[in-house]
């Protein structure tokens, strides 16, 4: 059952790091777990690479089977112990979001809400086994209710020691440029922004997650094109640093969905008015 435990909320959360979080044990204790259960079934789950990890085909579909087999344990173990009040809230997050803006919050949901469940999945379960969602976009969602949360913001943002020598964005001609593609906003229109051309942009390193790149930043590893809601923390503690002043403002911001059906119960409700309280909070603290 820790082999199961550790690779289902590793796939939920899209990081071995966010599952020794949430499971209260090391990184390096869910590494093991995995690599024991993909022996034990022959397959393997995940692909690791230098950036992080990700899901195989095989892995995903084991996921999920998994995920619906634990939250029908859960449900039973809740009814057995007499805790009928206790309700479970699953919601599709994207993992960066979720490791990044909601993780360090939680405590905070679970001091306001001690009977829910919060169960965050980073995996698409489809319409209808999910609660509500988070999605970043331009307000499009058919067939849901959108809220708006947080508009986007993106800016430069790097280790404190990797910033010296960079009085302007012109510097940025000698460094690593760290990508994360699929944004509108990329190192081209935040340099088109700031009226700074000849700077090679197709050169760098690239990954498929934010969290990954956040990183490699406060690694050193390179500058990256930070979004204001991922790097909040990093820059609040002095991990990262925003070498310059210029700041784009994001075509697309991070929504909170519900079906109508859902968006009406009371565990929706109140997760969504936590949510919008806690960005409130936030741009009273920043503003």
């Amino acid at each position: 059952m820790n082999w199961l435990r550790a690779f289902e909320a590793a796939a939920r959360l899209g990081s071995f790091a966010g599952a020794a979080s949430e499971l209260n044990v090391t990184p390096s204790a869910i590494s093991q777990h995995i690599r024991a259960l993909e022996l034990r079934l022959g397959k393997e789950l995940f692909d690791r690479h230098a950036n992080g990890v990700r899901l195989t085909d095989r892995g995903r579909l084991y996921a999920e089977d998994l995920g619906r087999a634990f939250a029908l344990i859960d449900e039973a173990t809740a009814k057995l112990a007499g805790r009928g009040t206790r309700e479970m809230l699953v919601v599709h997050v994207p993992t960066s979001f979720a490791s990044q803006w909601i993780a360090p919050r939680l405590d905070l949901f679970r001091a306001q809400h001690p009977t829910i469940d919060l169960r965050l999945t980073a995996l698409d379960h489809g319409e209808g086994k999910v609660d509500a969602a988070i999605e970043f976009g331009w307000g499009n969602w058919p067939k849901r209710e959108a809220t708006l949360l947080l508009r986007d913001e993106t800016f430069p943002v790097c280790a404190p020691k990797y910033a010296a020598g960079l009085a302007s964005p012109n510097d940025l001609q000698a460094r690593n440029l760290l990508h994360v593609p699929g944004y509108a906003e990329d190192w081209d229109t935040w340099l088109a922004h700031v009226g700074v051309s000849g700077i090679d942009t197709s050169a760098g390193s690239f990954f498929d997650q934010s969290i990954m790149a956040i990183r490699a930043a406060i690694e050193g590893k390179g500058v990256l094109l930070g979004r204001s809601a991922l790097v909040e923390r990093e820059l609040a503690t002095g991990l990262l640093v925003a070498p310059f002043e210029q700041r784009l403002r994001g075509a697309g911001s991070y929504w909170f969905l519900a079906t109508p059906q859902k968006a009406k119960t009371p565990k929706v409700i109140a997760f969504r008015d936590w949510l919008t309280s806690m960005v409130q909070a936030s741009e009273t603290a920043d503003g």
